[in-house]
């Protein structure tokens, strides 16, 4: 009786641990994130806020939605900018952005997505749904209205703010490209 007990406690602990999904790993320097997500060929999902654990500060209840976290792990490649740091203003800096969420195309050459300030989880789980699905998308939705983009390696492209050309200077700055 004792051993049902205690395989039932264990069972019951396993099935509590399978239900908690982890978040994602969570890169801080943007040049690594650039480099693995070219490699995999993964977008890369940038938010950008303040605090350790900003990321989840973005979302307006400061819970990313477990939803949000299986399509993170799954289909990303996650860089948290902290704008308090030096580090971070730089970067921050770069996509003239403060807090939001910017994710780019599975090329890393464009940017997908532009939102800036706080979402809602069903907003950060619908734009992760949409932009895991589209490999190259046509053009940058920003804040809910669209911009042209181009890619990153057009030299004008650095005169036609605010789609990539962030992207495009912090590469620059963090791998040293030219």
């Amino acid at each position: 009786m004792l051993s049902t007990s205690l395989a039932t406690a264990v069972f019951s602990g396993l099935l509590a641990a399978g239900s908690v999904v982890t978040q994602p790993a969570w890169h801080t320097d943007y040049g690594k994130a650039l480099v693995q997500a070219a490699d995999i060929k993964k977008p890369v999902a940038v938010f950008i806020a303040q605090g350790g654990d900003g990321y989840a500060k973005l979302v307006e209840d400061g819970k990313i939605p477990t939803d949000a976290v299986k399509l993170l792990r799954q289909n990303y490649v996650c860089l948290y900018v902290d704008a308090a740091t030096a580090a971070g203003k730089v970067v921050s800096g770069s996509f003239q952005m403060s807090e939001g969420l910017v994710i780019s195309s599975k090329a890393g050459t464009l940017q997908a997505l532009r939102h800036e300030g706080q979402l809602s989880a069903s907003e950060l789980t619908g734009y992760l749904t949409k932009f895991s699905e589209v490999s190259q998308p046509a053009r940058t939705e920003f804040a809910g209205a669209t911009v042209v983009t181009a890619p990153v390696s057009t030299p004008t492209y650095l005169q036609q703010r605010p789609v990539m050309n962030a992207m495009y200077g912090v590469r620059n700055l963090v791998i040293g490209g030219g």
